[in-house]
């Protein structure tokens, strides 16, 4: 795999260093305290988090209260709190009658966006899966027993039964819906799964932050930038079959990427435009439109269920905007669908 897939040098440092973003919340079984373990990140990349990112106009959602996140083996999840909707057992209640529960498993990062995902009004329980500091192998790696992602659904719904209030009238919980998203080197994970047709059948939605890497044809050229047609499309087969799904309506994949080229594989530019190519999806220029978190939108692609954002910028700060931009992109483009 990728070894710099991570990103760009400090910032893999930097996440690394701060406990739940890498391996070290693996093994909690219980409450934790996410501010305090991930605290750091801001400071050690230039201050405090910037403003959201304002992209097209969000439909209107309900916002959703969530309890502390709960450690699991890999990770740990954020569920919605068992509010007066799920005591009635009202169909707003993030559990349905028969024990359907949404899951969004977001590989790498995503207990540093928590306030992003308590915006982004998703009723369903988000679910941090972190492998490794450094590049996309140890994602890969993690789920290249095709059994290992429905271990992790198995243990994520186990936990949070047990957390519920006893009724013994509830079936159990089983996925009801799965959304996948990954930031950087997480896409890795996400291949994997994707390659598994029982679980690629249960995957609605996909995102992408700054995250779709691939090799070149010719990859013993040590030689970045070298264009989307120079791309080895075979590792990306995965996704090109969901992207060509999300253009048919049939699935929702948003992919966002930034302009930073690597020094020895493909681009997230180049990678997403192999993949657009392979479908015969077209992007849209756009003169510049600058957005909130500083950040400058470029190209964008909207059909139907494909949905892409291409934004200048070629520094640290930038690869760690996207993943920031985890709250807006659900709430225009999934938590609609699912509701």
């Amino acid at each position: 795999m990728l070894k710099g897939a991570l990103g760009v040098g400090v910032v893999a440092t930097v996440l690394a260093s701060t406990g739940p973003v890498g391996s070290a919340a693996q093994g909690l079984t219980g409450p934790f305290d996410v501010k305090a373990a991930t605290g750091g990140i801001a400071g050690a990349i230039g201050g405090a988090p910037r403003a959201r990112v304002a992209i097209g106009i969000a439909p209107a959602v309900r916002p959703i209260e969530f309890a502390p996140w709960h450690g699991t083996s890999f990770g740990g999840y954020m569920a919605p709190k068992w509010g007066a909707a799920c005591a009635a057992k009202r169909a707003s209640c993030f559990v349905g009658a028969d024990g359907g529960v949404d899951l969004v498993f977001h590989f790498n990062a995503a207990m540093v966006v928590e306030k992003e995902w308590k915006e982004s009004g998703t009723n369903a329980v988000v679910v941090s899966a972190s492998f490794g500091a450094f590049g996309s192998g140890p994602y890969a790696d993690a789920l290249s027993d095709p059994s290992r992602f429905d271990r992790m659904t198995r243990e994520t719904l186990s936990a949070l039964e047990a957390q519920l209030p006893k009724d013994p009238s509830r079936p159990r919980l089983h996925p009801r819906r799965i959304g996948l998203v990954a930031w950087s080197a997480g896409y890795a994970a996400v291949s994997k799964i994707l390659g598994v047709d029982r679980y690629y059948a249960m995957t609605d939605s996909v995102i992408l932050l700054d995250g779709l890497h691939a090799s070149y044809k010719y990859p013993d050229t040590k030689t970045g930038g070298q264009g989307d047609e120079k791309v080895d499309v075979r590792g990306l087969s995965n996704f090109t079959r969901f992207a060509k799904d999300a253009k048919d309506g049939k699935k929702t994949l948003v992919i966002t990427h930034s302009a930073i080229v690597p020094p020895e594989y493909a681009s997230t530019t180049e990678a997403t435009s192999a993949v657009l190519r392979e479908i015969g999806a077209r992007r849209t220029p756009v003169d510049r439109e600058p957005c909130e978190r500083d950040m400058v939108l470029l190209s964008r692609v909207d059909d139907r269920g494909l949905h892409v954002r291409g934004f200048d910028g070629k520094s640290q700060r930038t690869h760690m905007d996207h993943l920031h931009l985890v709250g807006p992109m659900v709430k225009q483009y999934v938590a609609p669908r699912w509701r």
